[in-house]
């Protein structure tokens, strides 16, 4: 692979992650919220359910 090539995904990996730690907490949250939501209903789609694996999405309040 081209030297460069790697030196450009690295530098934009590494934006993208400090762009990510400089992020507030709640957008944190939400993020996580979102992601356990896509979860759930990849899970309600998958036909070999797991049985005692009790998953949630977290409820927030305002």
């Amino acid at each position: 692979m081209n030297k460069n090539l790697i030196d450009q995904i690295t530098e934009s990996n590494k934006r993208f992650h400090k762009k990510r730690a400089e992020m507030p907490f709640e957008e944190k949250v939400k993020i996580i919220v979102e992601l356990q939501k896509i979860n759930e209903e990849m899970r309600k789609g998958n036909q070999r359910q797991e049985k005692n694996n009790i998953r949630r999405v977290w409820q927030l309040q305002n």
